[in-house]
């Protein structure tokens, strides 16, 4: 596998944020990650990467236990860029004064690639995103954000990462720049890349992951095909999820349905 969380717990003080978290995302596929706002996605993926430090539990990383990890030892594997993280938000993610094209390099300059070489793969990256090679020169705020989103997904995929994590990637773009990107992070599948796709959006997540997993509370409720969990899903979250997505909910699921599945949820120690 190319990525393996298993039992993993993080505390913010006395929150329990994640409890025995695990889930696994093999070269080439794509695993979505789906829950509510504050359910605990965001520092899965924070743990993932040592932004977030976890209480119990282990990550390994393309084969590499990196659960110990502590400062220089997570410097020198981002360094490497085994694996990356897509941020939610594009521009706060990109450095105001640099160019784009100085943020896609940036990664390989710090592995001490060639300038001229680091700049022939930007270029080859842009176009892979399709990013107008115009842009290259201009400053991420002169940029829109589907823009700015192709350009933090090229810095990401520069140094050819076995992992790449995106939080939230098409929640700020528009219907037309979303279904393209979508479809872009559908062919990284075939060159091997492993991808752990979160989103509160379980209509986008349905038609580009492999699987799924369900975040519920801090837990992960439930794990399975994506075909399974969009038509025969078990637990009372997934089925409220299924059954609040437009696109995925069939006649039968209805208000009546949603307000007993809720009221499911509540029995079991969850705010609906």
């Amino acid at each position: 596998m190319s990525l393996e969380v298993s039992n993993l717990d993080v505390h913010y003080g006395r929150t329990h944020a994640l409890r025995g978290a695990s889930l696994s995302v093999a070269a080439g596929e794509t695993v979505g990650l789906i829950g509510e706002t504050g359910s605990g996605k965001s520092t899965l993926a924070r743990a993932v990467v040592g932004l977030v430090r976890p209480s119990a539990g282990r990550v390994t990383v393309a084969g590499e236990d990196v659960t110990g990890y502590r400062g220089r030892r997570w410097r020198a594997l981002r360094r490497r860029g085994l694996v990356q993280y897509v941020f939610q938000d594009p521009l706060r993610s990109l450095d105001p004064d640099l160019t784009v094209e100085e943020s896609i390099v940036e990664p390989l300059l710090i592995q001490g690639r060639p300038r001229r070489a680091a700049a022939e793969r930007a270029r080859e990256l842009a176009a892979r995103v399709h990013l107008d090679e115009a842009l290259l020169s201009r400053l991420p705020g002169e940029l829109s954000g589907g823009q700015r989103q192709r350009v933090t997904v090229a810095r990401a995929l520069i140094t050819e990462p076995r992992v790449v994590i995106l939080d939230e990637p098409v929640s700020a773009l528009d219907a037309a720049t979303r279904v393209r990107a979508l479809e872009f992070f559908k062919q990284l599948r075939a060159s091997g890349t492993a991808l752990l796709f979160i989103s509160h959006d379980l209509g986008s997540v349905a038609g580009i992951a492999d699987r799924i997993a369900v975040l519920y509370q801090g837990e992960i409720v439930e794990t399975g095909p994506a075909r399974t969990i969009v038509n025969a899903a078990e637990h009372p979250y997934t089925r409220l999820l299924v059954g609040s997505a437009p696109t995925l909910r069939s006649a039968a699921a209805d208000r009546a349905e949603r307000e007993e599945l809720r009221a499911l949820l509540q029995t079991i120690g969850g705010p609906a």
